[in-house]
């Protein structure tokens, strides 16, 4: 295990004098209102915008979690995220432009836009206290748990009698940024913090390749492996499609969750820090590129290098090297901590504190932006919507502040009681999963209401406590999702599956039942935002001959550029011969994307 060289300290102290320096030099600027607090002024370019998205999407977890993945479970695990693209291209084909458009603060001010009444002032609210409260502390929990792990491991920490301080340092670290510079510390620094991580996560793979003799001989280990471990894609069992052994457990789980979570999921419509980055955006055009060069740089730039890391240290780093963790009541390798041991085992002096620098600021970068985003929910949609709606402006930036603080604390008492970081990523897909159509719904269909929501989320929540915690495993039917085997909990796509289907059955029946929205309120949603979709009942407004056309294909472009692009590269780093066919996908999407944008 390498020990910190003064080369690293340097690194890692230069790291910090920069961020500090900007928050205090921006402290100011982002004093005047909350507008400049939460969304920058409104003013951001479309390359600024997405690339503060790329560097919060990408927190000191994230390399952990996919070297677990990819070590369990092989590379096609990453179909678990993977899969978002095909909703995700839906952003830059039209719904960052259709938020722009409507200039909120955050995704529960929709709420009131779309909806009118007590119900929708209710779901607002509700909305603020639950995304400040839940949702964004959980992610704060699972950052923190694995900015705790690397700490761990670089300084050979065995045991937790340190994790508070750590943890606690981590928080009063990102707190004090964040409370200083507002959003507008948050993209400047991001900018920076993007291509400082993906240079470390770069080296890092070059180094792993340099210790397998080069990336030939890399590629000669890999296809040496077991082939699940690399292939891309779930393969399905032998026979034909109305065979059992046919629909395998990893094939199966590949299909929910690029037919089923890719689009129906608790980001259907942008997800808060998305849609606060389009908001934050000068225009409407500078909204949807921002989508569109997150989308490119997230899913083909940045996760071959983790992926590469991860099949190294299955030759470098034995299983029985790892730590062990307690998961679930059994104690287990933690191969999420295979990502730093790389990092302290072939990294250099100075070279290994450029890595922990990287990782700081990753991690620094989604703190700092959850505990802006849940301060957001906080004071827009709690307090001046419902408790002081004439103060100034200065008294709602002191009130983020002190919910900064609160939110940061509670989110740091997940951490400390966290095991796996996967197990909370995929507890929070399952817990919101059945509110995706619902998302959804809001922008397609007139008919949808506050009581559609209200039904999907209670119905999701219901759902998953249900499945996860209280139906005994004598519950669950053979089925592909336990390899069929009977009494075995399905895994997470095959609750997915329930949780979404159950939801979704529910909150169309509760939508039919209950009475629509005024008219003339929709009428003005309608006349601001000009979705398309089934509108015409209240709407007289129509749409330029081609528009809907164009904006599909835009979709099925970009999902075809995303696409290629990620496997084609995934093909040519482990020596795959059928790179070019994937590459030639990624040009015709490109091409199809450029003639209707």
């Amino acid at each position: 295990m390498s020990a910190f060289h003064p080369l690293d300290w340097i690194a890692i102290g230069g790291y910090l004098v920069f961020a500090l320096a900007v928050g205090s030099y921006l402290s100011k600027r982002a004093s005047k209102s909350t507008q400049d607090f939460y969304l920058a002024g409104r003013s951001l370019p479309w390359w600024m915008a997405g690339t503060s998205l790329v560097a919060t999407s990408f927190a000191s977890d994230t390399p952990l979690v996919v070297t677990g993945w990819v070590r369990t479970g092989g590379i096609a695990s990453n179909w678990i995220w993977w899969g978002f693209a095909v909703g995700g291209a839906m952003s830059f084909a039209f719904l960052a432009g259709w938020w722009r458009k409507l200039e909120v603060t955050t995704d529960a001010e929709l709420i009131e836009h779309r909806y009118s009444g007590r119900p929708a002032r209710i779901l607002r609210g509700f909305y603020g206290a639950y995304h400040s409260l839940i949702t964004n502390t959980l992610v704060l929990a699972w950052v923190l748990l694995a900015m705790l792990k690397v700490v761990r491991v670089v300084l050979d920490i065995d045991d937790s009698s340190s994790d508070v301080l750590i943890v606690g340092g981590a928080v009063v670290l990102a707190i004090t940024y964040s409370i200083l510079a507002g959003l507008w510390g948050v993209v400047v620094t991001d900018f920076f913090q993007f291509f400082l991580a993906l240079g470390g996560a770069i080296l890092l793979g070059w180094k792993a390749a340099d210790a397998l003799g080069g990336l030939d001989s890399a590629r000669e280990y890999f296809s040496a492996m077991e082939p699940a471990k690399t292939a891309l894609f779930p393969s399905p069992g032998e026979g034909g499609w109305t065979s059992t052994a046919w629909w395998t457990q990893g094939f199966t789980a590949f299909l929910v969750l690029v037919g089923l979570q890719g689009w129906a999921n608790k980001n259907a419509d942008g997800g808060g820090q998305a849609v606060q980055r389009y908001s934050a955006c000068k225009s409407e055009g500078h909204a949807r590129g921002a989508a569109l060069w997150f989308h490119i740089a997230h899913y083909c730039l940045r996760p071959w290098p983790w992926i590469f890391v991860a099949l190294c240290s299955l030759i470098l780093i034995p299983e029985t090297d790892l730590p062990q963790i307690l998961v679930n009541g059994e104690i287990v390798p933690d191969h999420e901590a295979a990502y730093p041991m790389m990092m302290a085992r072939y990294l250099g002096p100075g070279l290994f504190g450029l890595m922990c620098a990287s990782f700081l600021a990753a991690f620094m970068s989604t703190l700092d932006t959850h505990l802006n985003l849940a301060s957001a929910y906080a004071v827009n949609d709690l307090y001046r919507r419902f408790i002081r709606p004439e103060a100034k402006p200065q008294h709602f930036v002191n009130v983020g502040r002190v919910a900064e603080l609160f939110v940061g604390i509670l989110g740091a008492s997940f951490a400390l009681f966290a095991g796996s970081i996967s197990n909370l990523f995929t507890f929070t897909l399952a817990l919101l999963g059945g509110l995706g159509p619902a998302y959804l719904l809001r922008w397609f269909w007139w008919r949808a209401n506050a009581w559609t929501e209200f039904s999907a989320l209670i119905t999701s929540g219901c759902m998953t406590v249900l499945l996860k915690f209280v139906l005994p495993n004598s519950f669950w039917p053979a089925a592909p999702f336990n390899q069929w085997q009977e009494g075995i909990p399905w895994d997470h796509s095959g609750q997915y599956l329930l949780v979404v289907g159950v939801s979704i059955l529910v909150m169309v029946a509760v939508t039919l039942l209950t009475p629509p929205v005024d008219s003339e309120h929709l009428s003005r949603f309608h006349a601001k935002v000009r979705p398309f979709g089934f509108w015409s009942k209240v709407s007289q407004l129509k749409h330029k001959p081609g528009t809907v056309r164009a904006a599909f294909q835009v979709w099925f472009g970009g999902l075809a550029l995303l696409l290629g692009l990620l496997m084609g590269t995934g093909t040519w780093l482990l020596g795959q011969p059928d790179s070019w066919v994937w590459f030639a996908i990624a040009a015709t999407g490109s091409l199809l994307l450029k003639r209707s944008w």
